[in-house]
């Protein structure tokens, strides 16, 4: 045991609030006859050694992982203060971007910036700076506000998720094309719904959805170009955009373009329309029109539309918006009216069940077989993978069927296989009978016949193991971790990513564009029980940049699994008031399948009828059975 004598060698290296607790003078073999001994790292100062196995100081250690020794004895970056300069703001607690209008000169054409927020400064003061409320210092993220650095481990897993979106944005835009596919039943009914709410003629007969990953790829690039700018998401609302019929594929194809506009009555932009019947006007004598998504930041204060994004015009209801990245074409309606116009492009392209000019591209290979980690006796649910990405799904369901009935037939009855797609696809396997261990260990010894090919493929408990990293860890998410009865998880999880998380509620005006629409959206659809007409006092934003860079890693992860941009919903949710923290700061959780006990200190006594915890709580471990609450599936 290596100890510092500071009597010998100088003063203590701690600071004052980071100095561990003296030697008890009890606990010592000797009689001491030096100051209170201090533990360091061995490699920093001249050591001795002394006293026997049961005398050893406490050690110093990582404040994150409790085990290892951290890179020294003080934070460099915040000097074991805890703390540090807001990064975002430079310590000003104030948050001033750029003024768009003179690029940040306070000069245009000569003269001073006369925009309104600006006024030849350079600069737009937009309120506190959101990341540190205007405290201008943050908990210091190279120690976690402890004073005392992390070890080598803990640094570098929390420098990897910082890295994983860099790989991402490295691998460039994709290639030009687009695929058109007419909407499911869902779909339609949700354009019928918006047709309806917006107050449009007629009806909507049918309807497309549009995806295009090259124009997917540019709207997001902007959208984090705004997230940057405003310290907050960005607004999304749906407009229509009528046009000619001969431009529907044009635009489907490479988006809207700056230099065809034309008009610009109301200010310098794309225009859209909240209500289609100002759209239908545009179709020229068409039966359709486009419906996108669009993406609003800072509202400008004139016409040239050059010190925001976009402008509303509250009387028309026009959105006119500033960048042609802010808009992604997201579906094609088809509307009843006596028009004549047509294309027989547009036509032709829009009576298949999928028109599509994308390349069509390569099997991606797949990676090498995991090791099957199977520790608990038995199991009633198995994975199997990794299969080729190329196979249809039925010719891989039956070939796991095939499997399992000339290997392991006494499990056939009731066996139900669930294929999932990604980069390649994994089979789930659930059975009636819950299968040995001794038995999947020997399945994975064998031979399964891909599409006519013989190959080796792992097969493990779907439940997880301990000894193993969980395998669904999606978006930094797994949906079993919460659940102790159906489709649990039992793998080794990180801890949550919003533990550290802050929200913050950011007013949203009435009367802007994004108020405007939530306003009415809620008044047209909300069933109220007692026949009353109450109204909306206030909106307000829900600021969490963790929660919304999970959600965006999530969009990704189904983006990359179908192969197309994921549809986009805004819905209402209504829930227990007394959890609206862990709402704000944790997100909606899909509900656990265990009920929540009076005596658990973080789900108990609330009103629940199940639990907050993950299921390793051992408070909450009676199982809910579920009625009238979920009756349309566990979500």
């Amino acid at each position: 045991h290596h100890f510092f004598f500071p009597g010998a060698h100088g003063s203590s290296p701690y600071p004052p609030s980071r100095m561990p607790m003296p030697y008890p003078p009890s606990s010592m073999p000797w009689a001491p006859v030096f100051p209170p001994l201090m533990p360091i790292p061995l490699s920093s100062q001249p050591c001795i050694q002394v006293g026997s196995a049961g005398s050893a100081a406490p050690a110093l250690l990582c404040t994150s992982c409790k085990q290892r020794q951290p890179l020294g004895r003080v934070c460099q970056p915040c000097n074991g203060s805890g703390s540090a300069p807001c990064s975002r703001c430079s310590g000003s607690g104030h948050y001033t971007p750029t003024c768009r209008a003179c690029d940040g000169s306070g000069v245009v054409q000569g003269h001073p910036c006369r925009a309104r927020a600006c006024k030849g400064r350079g600069t737009v003061f937009r309120g506190k700076c959101h990341d540190c409320s205007g405290a201008c210092r943050l908990k210091c993220s190279a120690c976690n506000g402890n004073g005392v650095p992390l070890c080598v481990e803990c640094t570098e897993n929390q420098r990897q998720p910082r890295s994983r979106p860099a790989r991402r944005r490295a691998q460039g835009p994709p290639p030009p094309g687009v695929s058109i596919s007419e909407c499911d039943a869902g779909g339609l009914s949700e354009m019928q719904r918006l047709w309806s709410q917006r107050e449009g003629h007629g009806k909507i007969v049918a309807a497309w959805i549009v995806d295009n990953p090259l124009l997917s790829y540019h709207h997001h690039e902007r959208r984090k170009q705004l997230k940057q700018q405003l310290s907050r998401e960005p607004d999304d609302i749906q407009g229509f955009h009528g046009t000619h019929p001969g431009n529907i594929l044009s635009i489907a194809q490479t988006g809207f373009d700056a230099a065809r506009r034309s008009g610009q009555a109301f200010g310098t932009g794309e225009y859209f329309a909240k209500n289609p019947r100002v759209s239908e006007r545009y179709c020229e004598g068409g039966e359709y029109m486009f419906v996108c998504r669009l993406c609003l930041g800072q509202e400008s204060s004139s016409r040239d539309n050059d010190d925001g994004d976009h402008i509303w015009e509250s009387q028309r209801e026009y959105y006119v918006i500033s960048q042609p990245e802010q808009i992604l074409p997201q579906y094609i309606v088809r509307f009843s009216t006596c028009g004549s116009a047509a294309c027989p492009e547009l036509t032709s392209a829009l009576s298949s069940p999928k028109w599509s000019n994308k390349k069509e591209t390569q099997a991606a290979s797949i990676p090498e077989n995991r090791q099957c980690c199977m520790s608990k006796p038995t199991t009633d649910a198995l994975w199997m993978g990794y299969l080729h990405g190329h196979i249809p799904d039925d010719q891989l369901e039956a070939d796991v069927h095939a499997f399992f009935a000339k290997h392991a037939p006494s499990f056939v009855d009731g066996l139900r296989v669930h294929i999932a797609s990604n980069k390649y696809k994994k089979a789930h396997v659930k059975l009636a009978t819950a299968i040995p261990q001794h038995l999947v260990l020997w399945l994975n010894t064998l031979p399964f016949v891909e599409d006519g090919n013989e190959r080796r493929v792992c097969i493990d408990d779907s439940h997880g193991s301990p000894e193993k990293e969980c395998p669904r860890w999606i978006a930094e998410y797994c949906r079993g971790r919460n659940l102790r009865f159906t489709h649990p998880c039992w793998c080794r999880h990180e801890q949550r990513p919003t533990e550290n998380a802050r929200h913050e509620l950011l007013e949203v005006p009435l009367s802007g564009a994004k108020g405007t629409e939530i306003v009415e959206k809620f008044m047209r659809t909300a069933f109220f029980l007692d026949e009353s007409q109450p109204h909306v006092k206030a909106i307000h934003r829900i600021q969490n940049d963790v929660l919304a860079d999970l959600h965006e890693k999530y969009r990704d992860y189904l983006r990359r699994k179908n192969k197309e941009e994921p549809p986009v919903r805004e819905l209402f949710h209504g829930t227990n008031n007394r959890i609206l923290e862990e709402v704000f700061t944790h997100g909606l959780q899909p509900p656990s399948d265990v009920k929540a006990s009076d005596d658990c200190p973080v789900s108990g006594r609330k009103g629940l009828c199940t639990s907050l915890c993950n299921n390793d709580c051992r408070y909450c471990t009676e199982r809910h059975e579920w009625d009238r609450c979920h009756m349309f599936g566990l979500g």
